[in-house]
């Protein structure tokens, strides 16, 4: 089932709906004007048959700009920019895919930041608001399918590929010599289960890169292994941030000729889930704040590394959260809308497991006003503006390890989830 993101922007204009039955987004089209984005057009995949979509909005006198998306290898995670809440216009957009990042489209960047984006899914459709101009726009998400990053090396020998059904990799073994890689064993995790792949000529010294799994995943971009065989004058590295291998494909005979990756998004909690799975421990605080917005929840951790907060006119305007997830960095989605000032950085770092965020204090009526984060060890300058009403997260004895509340251009409500400290 897809899950929908609601409008960003305004509800002005007539409603419009591509609907969340199509396999893939392939082509977007966009035309801006001195106002903001005059249309969004875009163009689908349904049934494995190619769908054209209708334009939104009213077509102008300036150039359509066009993002073209592979169906074969590639998909829509995101998209951002900036909206206009006085004139109800979008002002900006730009999107992303598992590969490629579009130019922004559009000028003067200067109202409310927005993001539609959803850890470990993928875009399939689209909904918003629109009448001269683009006035407001939401998405439908799936869950992503891996990513298969092409051979790298020589096109000859024999291929091989090990798909990308296997949870994880718990080992890398290569038989070397002085000039080249000769064999590779992989040890992947399926269910729990060890299967072993080899392929190449089991000639030469041995070595191993061995992963913790589970509390440990190969991750492209944040760990590195040793370097096996020769370092040559062609260098070549599969990177998705954000995602852990979980199978290769390539070429061998007498030696390792080419590899490929497959890579897989990590999945955080369902954002939009009241419930989620809780370790036996682990105890839910209700949110404190206003009843307006749309409902998030970043689900529980082991602990939070960061907080980012944004500040608008009325308090908070913003908050984004990463954890530590076994040992590893799980970064949470934006709630609210960044300002032009952005958000202010590495508020409380805790890298270190001797910090414990245990108590949260805050301020507000319909929006939340006013955040102030305690630590075991300090406690930060307020973010935003106090007012009479206030409140407190946290219970004695427990630390902090996940957030959830309700957001719209501003944050309305923030909750969390708590277990006890020895843990």
């Amino acid at each position: 089932m897809a899950q929908k993101l609601e409008a960003k922007g305004v509800k002005g204009g007539n409603q419009w709906d591509d609907l969340a039955d199509h396999d893939h987004v392939t082509k977007i089209y966009v035309q801006d004007g001195r106002k903001g984005i005059q249309y969004v057009k875009f163009d689908y995949v349904k049934n494995g048959q190619p769908q054209t979509g209708s334009l939104h909005g009213l077509m102008g006198r300036r150039l359509m700009k066009k993002f073209e998306i592979d169906p074969a290898s590639e998909y829509l995670v995101s998209v951002e920019g900036y909206y206009d809440d006085a004139k109800g216009i979008i002002q900006t957009l730009k999107f992303k895919t598992n590969k490629k990042t579009s130019d922004m489209i559009g000028y003067n960047a200067t109202g409310l930041k927005f993001s539609l984006k959803v850890n470990g899914k993928k875009i399939i459709g689209f909904h918003g608001y629109a009448d001269t101009n683009l006035n407001s726009l939401g998405a439908y998400f799936t869950t992503a399918p891996p990513t298969k990053f092409d051979c790298q090396g020589g096109s000859g020998s024999q291929l091989w590929d090990d798909g990308s059904n296997y949870s994880g990799v718990r080992k890398v073994s290569f038989a070397l010599d002085d000039t080249e890689i000769r064999k590779i064993k992989i040890n992947y995790d399926k269910g729990g289960l060890v299967e072993r792949r080899e392929y190449g000529g089991n000639v030469g010294r041995q070595e191993e890169f061995v992963v913790d799994y589970p509390s440990e995943y190969i991750i492209y971009g944040r760990i590195t292994s040793p370097i096996f065989g020769k370092v040559a004058t062609r260098k070549f590295v599969f990177e998705s941030n954000g995602s852990a291998l979980i199978g290769f494909h390539g070429r061998a005979a007498v030696a390792l000729d080419a590899i490929g990756a497959f890579v897989s998004p990590f999945i955080l909690p369902h954002p939009y889930s009241p419930h989620p799975s809780l370790p036996p421990s682990a105890e839910t605080l209700q949110a404190k704040g206003g009843e307006g917005g749309d409902p998030w929840n970043d689900g529980v951790f082991n602990g939070v590394r960061k907080i980012y907060v944004g500040q608008g006119g009325n308090g908070v305007s913003a908050v984004k959260f990463v954890y530590d997830k076994d040992s590893h960095v799980a970064e949470g989605n934006d709630h609210g809308n960044q300002t032009l000032l952005g958000y202010e950085e590495n508020i409380l770092v805790s890298t270190s497991p001797r910090w414990k965020f245990d108590k949260i204090f805050g301020s507000g009526g319909g929006v939340i006003t006013m955040l102030k984060f305690k630590t075991n060890k300090r406690i930060s300058p307020p973010f935003g503006l106090e007012t009479t009403s206030s409140f407190v997260l946290g219970k004695e004895g427990y630390k902090i390890v996940g957030f959830h509340g309700k957001s719209s251009h501003e944050l309305h409500q923030l909750g969390v989830y708590v277990v006890p400290i020895s843990q």
